[in-house]
């Protein structure tokens, strides 16, 4: 019980601030600020040093076991703490801690504030238990709660009607990703007659091992949870609430960014040995995720704000992440998570000096213009040397790509974000811009090799009955559909540099066609209407 306490209670701690009245923690903010701040120091060195007891004895034995935190007999919520729930622990308190610290000084001075750190608090510490979940009861409460923080984040400038649609927008689709979730739940009791994760695992796992047929429920099991985390994840077309969530404080768009839209995808890495019995469910996700990519990624190359930029790339990302899952490489997601999680906190929280940093990069902008044409021959060049480097490095570091789901497609996409990058230093004209280039492109490539295959490492044991499964997830991913995602990824990279090369005012000479789309791109294809127009008959 005392080893329970000492790595649960930061947690508690954070959750049970959230239940401290509104009045008295604006009566007495700047202490409260520090208690929540400080909480926040002492969860994330919690999680941070359950990571490294994990990791020590993984590297150690070679094997990642689950440590045991909390029983059946044990009073307080089950958990399981293996590697998926470590890792997602250990990003949510760092985070977490990163944006407390943030907010310290960005509300400073406001008369809510301390309602403002309550809120944060039960986030992130209903946020950690979702991470730390050992059975469904548990993990249900924890998203119903972070629904809830995260809601009252986003009024906390009530007074903005914006800020009030968006939360509703917000509340209304997760209430019916609950709903989905509720009803997995249902069939689970009903197949397994447990709610407890390692028993369903283990239970999946016999299924495999011995030859046995698979419950019939498992199928719906699979597209029900699939259905709720592509709702909890803003994906087409119920996905425009994202951008119009920008009116709350910067640092809950940060959380909302690099946190919390991320649950879905995480509850899909959570329990994906059950939704390998659903290859249909999957292949629709991977459809689906392909199509929120996509789509979102061309209204992010019309935007410009820089908020509404990011919220269009989160979309965007959240897409490419349920495309993976859809795959099978949940590996893949959740190295995505982790690396999507950093990069767009970081990106919101500084996204306030990017005019000095236009005025930084100014005077590193080529003296000359380029080209249209020298323009897409340096793209050609970059993503030739791109796939070369990728192949070597693979070969080099002994990745298999045809043993991973989805390697080879993955793969091309990878290719394809780094080529935009190498075409921008070789269209620089700057010197030694080609040779440094292909150098960084080298090291990224390894680096991301590396991580893929520590991640894979560590949930190894979580997605053995997913891999195995594999072959009856493959067939329904046509080549086709790899064709369609390649070529859609391709699109966007020439559209990206198009838009680059050719100035605005040259632009109003393009085709007609061309100039339409980009006016229907830049409102988002007016999506958000049709569904602002659902919701409000909803509230009614």
């Amino acid at each position: 019980m005392f080893l329970e306490l000492v790595w649960l209670l930061p947690m508690f701690l954070l959750i049970g601030l959230g239940i401290v009245p509104g009045r008295i923690a604006d009566l007495k903010a700047a202490r409260f600020r520090k208690i929540v701040a400080g909480n926040s120091t002492l969860h994330l060195g919690a999680a941070v040093t359950g990571l490294g007891i994990f990791l020590s004895g993984w590297l150690r034995t070679g094997q990642a076991s689950p440590m045991q935190i909390s029983n059946a007999d044990s009073p307080l919520p089950a958990v399981l703490a293996d590697g998926t729930s470590w890792l997602m622990l250990t990003l949510v308190a760092f985070v977490g801690w990163v944006i407390c610290r943030f907010s310290i000084r960005y509300l400073d001075s406001e008369t809510h504030q301390g309602s403002y750190f309550r809120w944060l608090s039960l986030t992130v510490g209903a946020v950690s238990l979702l991470a730390i979940s050992g059975d469904l009861v548990t993990l249900f409460v924890a998203w119903s709660l972070s629904s809830l923080g995260i809601h009252k984040l986003l009024t906390h400038y009530s007074d903005r009607p914006a800020a009030r649609r968006a939360a509703w927008t917000k509340c209304i689709v997760s209430r019916v990703a609950d709903v989905f979730l509720l009803a997995a739940g249902v069939l689970i009791f009903r197949e397994f007659g447990t709610l407890r994760l390692p028993e369903l695992f283990a239970t999946v796992q016999s299924y495999q091992s011995s030859g046995l047929p698979a419950g019939s429920l498992l199928p719906s099991i699979g597209a029900l949870l699939i259905a709720g985390a592509a709702l909890k994840t803003a994906q087409f077309p119920f996905h425009t609430w994202l951008p119009e969530t920008l009116e709350a404080p910067t640092p809950v768009s940060a959380l909302m960014h690099a946190g919390i839209v991320n649950a879905g995808g995480y509850l899909l890495i959570r329990l994906s040995p059950l939704l390998a019995w659903s290859p249909l469910a999957m292949s629709f996700l991977a459809v689906l995720g392909a199509v929120t990519a996509c789509s979102a990624a061309t209204v992010m190359l019309t935007q410009t704000s820089i908020k509404k930029s990011l919220a269009w790339s989160t979309i965007a990302q959240m897409g490419f992440m349920m495309l993976q899952c859809g795959l099978g490489a949940f590996s893949a997601a959740m190295l995505h998570i982790i690396a999507h999680s950093l990069y767009k906190a970081h990106a919101f929280l500084n996204s306030g000096d990017v005019l000095n940093q236009a005025a930084a990069t100014r005077g590193t902008a080529r003296q000359q213009p380029i080209g249209v044409r020298a323009g897409f021959a340096a793209l050609g060049f970059s993503l030739t040397a791109t796939l070369a480097i990728y192949a070597a490095v693979t070969s080099l570091l002994g990745l298999d790509l045809a043993a991973k789901p989805g390697g080879y497609l993955l793969g091309m996409i990878l290719c394809l974000g780094l080529t935009r990058w190498v075409s921008q230093l070789v269209m620089s004209r700057q010197p030694r811009a080609i040779p440094v280039g292909l150098v960084t492109t080298t090291l990224l490539s390894a680096a991301y090799v590396v991580s893929f295959q520590a991640v894979d490492a560590v949930l190894a044991s979580e997605i053995s009955v997913l891999a195995s499964r594999t072959p009856e997830i493959a067939p329904q991913i046509t080549v086709m559909f790899a064709v369609f995602v390649v070529t859609a990824f391709l699109a966007l990279l020439v559209l990206e540099n198009w838009l680059s090369l050719v100035p605005a005012v040259a632009r109003q000479n393009s085709p007609k066609w061309l100039r339409t789309a980009y006016v229907h791109a830049s409102n988002g294809f007016y999506i958000d209407a049709v569904l602002a127009r659902t919701t409000r008959q909803l509230k009614r």
